[in-house]
């Protein structure tokens, strides 16, 4: 077995017949069976915090992203939930919305999604079709550790961000005290990076970093830019 983003053979088995390893060279944080992973889990769990305190949760992370939002521009997210998040950016910086729910929770009724249905798009990242060069701004927060496929998400990235386009991100630290539990605790978390792994998988897309930033916390906040 191979470290997914590096290669390398060099891999801890966190604990014994657990599943769970961490390379030894880029010090990715990944599941062994992450390709395997049942997407429908999300619609089947109540898996999103569906309350009026979560919008106000929601503006820490704009804090973070607020410089390199492009106004006016064409926007997606993916995996919002109920698009709180989209919508507090639009709040304080007018944006054309796209929306995509990569983590399938509109499927439940009791979501309230705030985001048109036409503007919608059910799915998952790395299987989804959407155009070439059609938005500006993309945010994944809480999301890139949910993914099978962390190489297929970029494609998906490439393609469909202008050249100067922002990406922004947050996800966990793999290089944090606490990521060994976030990935233990959360059977849906597939892939955690370090700075160093993150790294090594831009090498083969056309992103520069405008911003990598670990938190405290255990958090990383990552703003890419299309060249």
């Amino acid at each position: 077995m191979k470290c997914p983003i590096c290669n390398s053979e060099k891999l801890t088995d966190l604990v014994y017949h657990q599943g769970v390893f961490q390379c030894q060279e880029c010090r990715h944080l990944f599941r062994q069976d992450a390709n395997t992973f049942d997407y429908n889990f999300y619609s089947q769990h109540d898996y999103w915090y569906n309350d009026p305190h979560w919008r106000r949760f929601m503006r820490t992370y704009f804090a973070f992203f607020d410089d390199f939002i492009m106004p006016h521009s064409p926007t997606i997210e993916f995996g919002a939930a109920n698009g709180d998040f989209l919508s507090v950016v639009n709040e304080e910086v007018p944006i054309s919305i796209i929306y995509y729910n990569e983590l399938v929770d509109l499927v439940n009724p009791k979501y309230d999604c705030i985001i048109p249905k036409e503007n919608r798009f059910i799915g998952s990242i790395e299987e989804i079709s959407l155009p070439s060069m059609f938005v500006d701004n993309v945010f994944l927060i809480e999301v890139l550790e949910h993914c099978k496929s962390p190489y297929k998400v970029f494609s998906v990235l490439q393609k469909i961000t202008r050249i100067g386009g922002r990406v922004c991100i947050a996800t966990d630290n793999a290089e944090h005290l606490n990521a060994p539990d976030m990935i233990f605790r959360h059977r849906e978390h597939l892939h955690i990076f370090s700075e160093r792994s993150f790294r090594q998988l831009l090498t083969s897309y056309p992103f520069k970093i405008l911003l990598y930033w670990n938190s405290p916390v255990g958090k990383s906040y990552i703003v890419l830019e299309k060249t």
